[in-house]
């Protein structure tokens, strides 16, 4: 009798936790843009993304031809100084001293500022710092010397941007807490309900 009854708690017990798994919320990363582009010379693109703050993003960008190339993620702010000295950014205003962000009072022209070449692609995961629309910038403007610039880039940039975002999922996984010491109270149950079994067979053959 006990072995049948702990044999039936563990039949219970694993039979609750097959049929009441576990859920656990986890990221699950989504192309937000994948998209080969063509930057004209002395010039650039721009994509933009709008975030919350603590939002995780993956850019990524392959240049496919040798040239002075830079990408850039900026805020709201960062990209309208950018837009109204673009493609001449680099180069301080007439009579000026700096560069055209600083003469801007922007301290910083890009939250992320990288090179990119052939062998050096574009790879950064980027938080977002607050509830705001950020652009990753593709900047062809210099050329392929920096003797080049202004307005004398005759090379065109090919490349691949790829923009990974994440989103929260609801995964459903077996219940092993209770499902294993289920299992083991089972067979637990089931070895002392044969061992009595058997003693109370073996008892009844020798008063026969």
């Amino acid at each position: 009798m006990i072995g049948l009854v702990i044999l039936l708690i563990g039949a219970i017990i694993g039979f609750v936790g097959a049929v009441s798994p576990v859920s656990a919320v986890a990221q699950k990363p989504v192309t937000i843009y994948n998209n080969v582009l063509t930057i004209d010379p002395n010039d650039y693109q721009s994509h933009s993304v709008v975030l919350t703050k603590g939002q995780t993003i993956n850019v990524t960008f392959y240049l496919d031809n040798q040239t002075i190339f830079f990408v850039y993620i900026m805020n709201q702010s960062q990209y309208y100084v950018f837009y109204n000295c673009a493609p001449t950014c680099h180069q301080p205003l007439l009579g000026g001293n700096g560069t055209f962000w600083q003469q801007a009072n922007e301290s910083e022209p890009a939250l992320v500022n990288m090179s990119v070449s052939p062998s050096s692609p574009f790879k950064y995961t980027f938080t977002a710092p607050a509830n705001e629309t950020y652009y990753i910038v593709l900047d062809n403007s210099i050329g392929p010397k920096w003797i080049d610039y202004l307005y004398s880039n005759g090379t065109s940039a090919t490349g691949t941007l790829v923009i990974t975002g994440f989103t929260k999922v609801t995964e459903q996984s077996t219940n092993w807490p209770l499902v294993v010491p289920g299992v083991i109270i089972l067979l637990v149950g089931g070895v002392i309900s044969t061992i009595t079994w058997e003693g109370k067979k073996s008892e009844q053959q020798k008063k026969s």
